[in-house]
């Protein structure tokens, strides 16, 4: 079973089509919120941090982008625990960029209307983010964007990007108080957390859990109220990280 699911999803990925029943309507008790998905950000110039710091920050700012999204409960936004799946069964990303229209062909298979890639620069402490937003229906690049930030502030930069991406894929506005209820939940996080959880998010990428919920505590030692760090923790390893 497993063997015909890679099969026919490297069909996909190959044929670049989606299948028939995409664009009909979503049957009863379908979730037809539309859909988003971010891909791990590849890496473009940097000077200042260690290599290893950025294949976490690649990996950790953007599941924290995809965490902002989910403030606008009107979206469907895919996890990255699914993306991970295909790219794996699949082999990509691991060397190169992913183009376009590839990136597109994994949001068909997912569901999502848009897929949103980017690369992260960093020149001692100069962070950017550009990022694509991918129409997956057309594999059309329809908005490229560009958010700048500091090092100190690295969380600043992820709710700039979610804010930019929110306008610059026309999905459905913020219901009224949603981003205040979202921040109450899920507060802003300091630098120091951020590169923790970042850095968990690598070790659990490469199986290595025993690092992961040690870098995770480690997220959340420096700031307890980091909840998405509580929970992938737990999702990790139950119970790891307490409630």
């Amino acid at each position: 079973m497993k063997r015909m699911l890679s099969l026919s999803l490297a069909a996909l990925l190959l044929a670049g089509t989606a299948p028939a029943q995409q664009n009909r309507p979503a049957p009863a008790g379908q979730d037809a919120r539309p859909g988003i998905a971010v891909l791990d950000f590849d890496i473009g110039a940097t000077i200042g941090q260690d290599p290893d710091d950025y294949q976490a920050l690649r990996r950790g700012l953007a599941s924290m982008t995809l965490n902002e999204l989910t403030a606008n409960n009107q979206v469907r936004v895919v996890e990255r625990a699914q993306l991970q799946q295909i790219m794996q069964e699949q082999n990509l990303g691991r060397e190169g960029r992913i183009e376009a229209g590839t990136a597109a062909n994994i949001g068909r298979i997912v569901g999502a209307r848009y897929m949103v890639t980017g690369t992260l620069y960093d020149v001692r402490g100069n962070m950017r983010v550009d990022a694509r937003i991918i129409n997956t229906e057309t594999s059309e690049i329809v908005r490229t964007m560009r958010v700048d930030g500091r090092m100190d502030n690295l969380f600043g930069m992820v709710e700039n990007l979610a804010r930019e991406l929110m306008t610059n894929a026309n999905l459905p506005p913020l219901q009224r108080g949603a981003a205040d209820q979202h921040r109450q939940q899920n507060p802003a996080p300091p630098t120091a957390a951020v590169m923790a959880y970042s850095r968990a998010v690598l070790y659990a990428d490469r199986g290595d859990t025993e690092r992961a919920v040690e870098q995770y505590r480690r997220a959340i030692q420096a700031f307890p109220q980091y909840t998405q760090a509580k929970t992938d923790c737990n999702r990790l390893q139950a119970g790891a990280c307490g409630a």
